[in-house]
């Protein structure tokens, strides 16, 4: 059983330290406070 304060990720590609890298779909603590900001 998953902890509810738990999300799952599903996979993408991101830019970091100008590299392009593949993250796997996962599962994940809450952010908690952090606010998702859509541009």
């Amino acid at each position: 059983m998953i902890d509810l304060k738990t999300v799952y990720v599903t996979a993408y590609t991101r830019w970091r330290f100008g590299r392009e890298e593949s993250v796997c779909a996962h599962w994940r603590s809450h952010p908690g406070s952090v606010q998702l900001l859509l541009l």
